[in-house]
C-alpha cells in the first residue's frame, strides 16, 4: 500500500505537467474535428458513409500500406507538382486515390511543408477509414477508395468561424456576398492547374475591409467549381453570418474571409 501511494505521489505531478502539452482537439475525431486554433481540420467519413475500409475490403492491411505509401510520397517526391497533385496506388478493392491542393498564394516549398505536416495528422485519425480529408490553412489533402479526380464532392462540409462578432451584419453581407460572387466567377474560369481568386472590399460607413479568397480543386470543370462555391456562399449565414471572418470547407472547394489580410503573396499566382 505504501509503495502504491508513493508511486501515485510521483506520477500524478508528471501527468498534470504533461496534460497541457497534448494537442487540444475540438469535435469528433472521425466525423469532423479541428485543432483548437483551427489550423488543421479533418473528417474521415461522408455523412452517409460510415463504413471503414476494413469492412469494405477483405484485406485492410494492403489498403493501409497503399494509403501510407501514397500519402507519404506527397511531400518528398520532386516530380510532384506542389500546387496540385492527383494520383492513385494499388489494385481494386485496395486502390487508394488521393488529391493534394495547395492554396494559390503559397510558395511551392511552403506547399510541400504543408503536405508534410498534414499527412501524419490525416493518417493518425483516418488510417482505418476508406475516405478522409484534412484542411490546413495552406493546403488540403484527401483520399478515397473510389475515383475522386474531376468529381464534384461537397460533403463532408466543415464550418470554422471567427471569434469576432460584427454589429453591422447586414451591411457586411451586402459587401461580402457580391465580393464572393465575383471571386467565384474568376476562380471557376481558372485552368487545370489552379482555380483560385482573392480580393477585398470596403464596408461603407464603418470603413472595415473584408479580405476574401475562394479556391476549387483544379480538376473540376468550370460549372462544378461554380456550383460548389455557390453552395458554400449560401451557407455563410449558418457558418459565420454575424462574424468578422470564417471558412466554409468542402472536399472540392473552400472559401474564407477575414477582417485582416491573411494571404502570403499574390506573386505566386500565375
Amino acid at each position: 500500500m505504501g509503495s502504491s501511494r508513493l508511486l501515485i505521489f510521483f506520477v500524478l505531478p508528471i501527468l498534470l505537467v504533461l496534460a497541457p502539452l497534448a494537442p487540444t482537439i475540438v469535435g469528433h475525431h472521425t466525423r469532423g474535428a479541428c485543432t483548437k486554433e483551427a489550423d488543421y481540420c479533418w473528417s474521415c467519413v461522408d455523412n452517409d458513409d460510415m463504413q471503414t475500409f476494413n469492412n469494405a475490403s477483405n484485406n485492410g492491411g494492403i489498403y493501409r500500406k497503399n494509403l501510407n505509401t501514397l500519402l507519404s510520397s506527397f511531400p518528398s517526391d520532386p516530380k510532384i507538382n506542389p500546387i496540385f497533385y492527383s494520383s492513385s496506388l494499388g489494385q481494386a478493392p485496395d486502390t487508394v486515390n488521393a488529391i493534394a491542393v495547395c492554396r494559390g498564394d503559397v510558395a511551392p516549398e511552403d506547399c510541400r511543408i504543408c503536405f508534410k505536416n498534414s499527412v501524419p495528422i490525416l493518417l493518425q485519425y483516418c488510417a482505418d477509414q476508406k475516405k478522409g480529408i484534412i484542411w490546413a490553412e495552406r493546403c488540403t489533402v484527401r483520399f478515397s477508395n473510389i475515383s475522386i479526380s474531376g468529381v464534384l464532392k461537397d460533403e463532408p462540409v466543415k464550418f470554422v468561424d471567427s471569434p469576432n462578432e460584427i454589429s453591422n451584419a447586414e451591411q457586411y453581407k451586402q459587401v461580402r456576398d457580391p465580393l464572393f460572387e465575383n471571386l467565384s466567377e474568376k476562380a471557376a474560369a481558372g485552368d487545370s492547374d489552379l482555380k483560385f481568386a482573392a480580393g477585398n472590399a470596403s464596408v461603407p460607413v464603418t470603413n472595415e475591409t473584408i479580405y476574401a479568397t475562394v479556391q476549387c480543386s483544379p480538376d473540376l470543370d468550370k460549372q462544378n467549381c461554380s456550383d460548389c462555391l455557390k453552395e458554400s456562399i449560401s451557407e455563410i449565414p449558418e457558418c459565420c453570418g454575424r462574424k468578422g471572418g470564417g471558412r466554409v470547407l468542402r472536399p472540392s472547394c473552400y472559401l474564407r474571409f477575414e477582417s485582416n489580410p491573411f494571404l502570403e503573396s499574390l506573386e505566386q499566382i500565375p
